[in-house]
């Protein structure tokens, strides 16, 4: 064997263990399952330009940008999140944008306001089989919770999305209050 074929199989080797542990980075947090879901009918959820749409997921107004003074009275926006029937999608905020935002989806404080403490950094959405999905989007099974984006100020709040078992995450953003660049 050269010289050049172990520098060769090492840097293989080196790639394989990149991507393999960017496979395994996939966060973990707060799951909701098909046992959480509310029951609505989306007509364009797919199609409008007012919903960010990520695949099989979609976040109902996200694609809009929210006037600042909503994220300043309500502490960020609700958006209903809708994934086709049988699908997996991890949301998870980047750490900068921790600092000003959480997911306010699955468990969480009752009888008070909610602040971005109280929300999750990453949340694992689980929708239902096609025979048990309660809503509909366009004509297709989703399955439907509602939940909303907490917010200190209006920002540009930055996302992960990771879709069932793609190794790397797309990167959406919502313009909660402020325009995205």
């Amino acid at each position: 064997m050269t010289l050049r074929t172990v520098v060769s199989i090492a840097g293989l080797a080196a790639v394989s263990l990149v991507a393999g542990a960017t496979a395994a980075t996939r966060p973990t947090g707060v799951v909701e399952s098909c046992s959480g879901q509310s029951a609505a009918s989306f007509l364009r959820a797919f199609t409008s330009r007012d919903n960010l749409v990520v695949g099989p997921l979609v976040l109902v107004g996200a694609g809009q940008l929210t006037p600042a003074e909503t994220v300043r009275e309500f502490n960020g926006n609700k958006f209903p999140v809708l994934v086709a029937a049988g699908r997996r999608v991890t949301i998870e905020l980047t750490h900068r944008t921790r600092r000003f935002a959480s997911l306010g989806y699955g468990p969480l404080p009752q009888g008070r306001e909610l602040t971005v403490h109280d929300g999750h950094r990453v949340v694992t959405f689980r929708s239902c089989p096609r025979e048990k999905a309660l809503s509909v989007a366009g004509g297709r099974p989703v399955t439907f919770w509602s939940g909303f984006v907490l917010a200190r100020e209006p920002r540009c709040v930055r996302l992960r999305v990771w879709v069932d078992a793609e190794p790397e995450p797309r990167r959406p953003r919502i313009p909660l209050g402020r325009r995205c660049r």
